[in-house]
C-alpha cells in the first residue's frame, strides 16, 4: 500500500499551485499591457523602435498607476472622514 498524503504535503501543493496561478496571471497582465501599448505605438506610426522604448513606457505607466492609486486612496479617506461627521 502507498504512503499517506499528509496535511503538510497538501498545504505545500496548494501553496505552490496558488503561486503558479498568480505568476500566470501576472504574466498575462503584462502581455496584455505590452500588446495594448504596442498597438497604440504602431497606430502613431512607430513600429521598429517599440521594443527599445518599451521598458521606459512600462515604468512610466507603473508610476502613473501608483500616483492614481494614491490619489484615489486620499479621496476615499476624505470621503470617509467627512461622512463620519
Amino acid at each position: 500500500m502507498g504512503r499517506k498524503y499528509t496535511l503538510e504535503e497538501h498545504q505545500a501543493r496548494v501553496e505552490a499551485e496558488s503561486k503558479r496561478k498568480a505568476k500566470e496571471e501576472q504574466d498575462r497582465k503584462e502581455r496584455v499591457e505590452k500588446d495594448t501599448a504596442r498597438r497604440g505605438w504602431v497606430a502613431d506610426g512607430g513600429a521598429a523602435d517599440f521594443e527599445k522604448a518599451w521598458p521606459k513606457l512600462r515604468d512610466e505607466a507603473r508610476g502613473e498607476r501608483v500616483l492614481e492609486a494614491g490619489r484615489r486612496a486620499r479621496e476615499e479617506q476624505r470621503r470617509q472622514t467627512h461622512s463620519a461627521f
